[in-house]
């Protein structure tokens, strides 16, 4: 998923120019991964949910659309999600400039509205305002999750424990689920890398004077343990580490800088512009010292899951062990 709050936009895979189209597996190292997984465990992707797409994903899905039914990463449809209307309208015009918006659909809404858990693990469905239930009734081969759980926070406060339980009643038995994440910046690192960090927490403080939330990371930890609640197994887990290049460090200080027109006074405004332009030639020294031009600082990481063939009513399960541990 795509936010301008996100922390998520290193270099471990790297990113189209904004003139790309569509993204192979050997144009980024995380989907790379995802492919070469996905070609061991035997299985094409076959019907394939992005829970939380954005122009990205949306790049790769298109390789995967000109696959034919041959192919072991064959994709048979796709059905994109976004909780965000501008997203999905940017998403939509990308489809078909990609060719590809015959081959599924794109979504607005909130994996949070129409469904809830009931106390006993039973499913109910509720309806919110003018939301729906989500893909009701559909079953996918593939769920992709990239970078969905930090970005959750910013559209459904404190539902990241279950948005797992809530995708996996839409995975077939034996299906996968790849979960594409960011290991949370730390607060504090030494050397040169803590520029980043200074620059993240000036980053989220401007979002949050400005009223909006901010996207909220998880470690892998974290996720393995809630996709087992979930009724999933656990495949594997692999870790990218992120080289932070200058470009990429300035795009985080152009959120904050997007920020400063919404603050409550002209003052405060002007006092967190000149903290930011102080970071960024803190950023830019440090990076001119480097012996790479870039600053390495933690990490991605994708893992694979799976829902086990001998549990049908695997979602059943996995909402049930959620209310009871959870």
């Amino acid at each position: 998923m795509t936010g301008a709050a996100t922390a998520a936009e290193g270099d471990s895979a790297m990113a189209p120019s904004s003139t790309a189209r569509v993204v192979t597996g050997s144009d980024d190292a995380l989907f790379g991964h995802i492919e070469k997984s996905q070609v061991v465990s035997g299985k094409p992707f076959g019907d394939f949910l992005d829970s939380g797409t954005g122009s990205h994903s949306l790049r790769w899905i298109s390789s995967l659309a000109s696959l034919d039914e041959n192919h072991p990463l064959y994709m048979s449809r796709y059905t994109a999600v976004t909780a965000d209307e501008n997203m999905r309208r940017n998403v939509q015009i990308e489809a078909e400039k990609l060719g590809i918006q015959d081959r599924g659909e794109i979504v607005i809404g909130n994996w949070a509205e129409g469904f809830d858990l009931e106390e006993e693990g039973k499913r109910t469905t509720i309806v919110k305002g003018e939301g729906r239930h989500l893909c009701r009734g559909e079953l996918f081969d593939t769920i992709l999750c990239d970078y969905l759980i930090g970005a959750v926070d910013g559209f459904s406060p404190f539902y990241q424990d279950r948005i797992f339980p809530r995708l996996v009643t839409h995975l077939r038995p034996a299906g996968r689920m790849y979960v594409v994440g960011l290991n949370p910046i730390p607060d504090t690192v030494d050397g040169a890398a803590n520029v980043f960090c200074k620059i993240t927490k000036l980053r989220d403080a401007c979002i949050l004077l400005a009223g909006h939330r901010c996207y909220r990371e998880y470690p892998p930890d974290w996720i393995e343990r809630h996709l087992k609640l979930a009724g999933l197994n656990v495949v594997s887990q692999s870790r990218f580490p992120i080289m932070y290049s200058f470009n990429t460090i300035v795009r985080q200080l152009n959120v904050a800088r997007s920020k400063l027109r919404l603050f409550p006074s002209e003052g405060l405004a002007n006092e967190m512009r000149k903290s930011i332009d102080s970071l960024e030639g803190e950023a830019k020294e440090a990076i001119e010292k480097s012996p790479t031009g870039r600053l390495r600082l933690g990490f991605d990481y994708v893992i694979t899951a799976e829902l086990p063939v001998e549990s049908g009513e695997g979602a059943e399960k996995g909402l049930s062990k959620l209310s009871i541990d959870g």
